[in-house]
């Protein structure tokens, strides 16, 4: 099986090859593109980043089996900022499936400020390292939670496989 990850980010390859470590000959191809949305999408915008991503993965590789893309961003619920992975997967010709990671709050005054700095260039990760809220700005999750963001990860990912049952 030939598969397309939309990443060359150490903990994105990881939890697809953990994902997928039941398929024999597993090919896993991964290609850095942009997502075409700020560096801290929040809302709609990480769903439309990972679209994106799968779109242009498509473009480059045409004959993969199956094409994956893992956006991180923050949404808006219930008056709280909470941060989720999502995990979208294409077979080849077919439409992108989506999963959702379960989420960590973040601190209000933190994606405030990362907000006021401008998505574009600032995460919330960032400001909480700055400010000394958690110890590793790309994996807040850790210290928020206890859970680390390549845990909440894998667990989207294997849900992703078992709902689209790839074997």
């Amino acid at each position: 099986m030939k598969i397309v990850l939309a990443s060359t980010s150490a903990v994105k390859v990881a939890a697809c090859r953990k994902a997928f470590s039941h398929i024999a000959n597993l090919e896993i191809i991964t290609i850095k593109v942009d997502s075409g949305v700020a560096e801290q999408p929040m809302n709609d915008e990480t769903l439309r980043g990972a679209f994106n991503r799968i779109a242009a993965i498509q473009t480059a590789v045409p004959d993969a089996d199956l094409y994956i893309s893992i956006e991180n961003g923050i949404f808006e619920e219930n008056g709280a900022f909470i941060d989720r992975a999502i995990v979208t997967v294409a077979r080849n010709g077919g439409e992108p499936e989506v999963t959702y990671s379960d989420g960590v709050e973040f601190p209000r005054d933190c994606v405030e400020e990362a907000r006021k700095r401008g998505f574009d260039i600032w995460t919330v990760g960032k400001v909480m390292e700055e400010q000394g809220v958690v110890c590793q700005h790309d994996d807040p999750h850790k210290d928020l939670s206890g859970k680390s963001r390549i845990a909440y990860i894998d667990d989207a990912m294997k849900h992703m496989v078992a709902a689209l049952d790839i074997k």
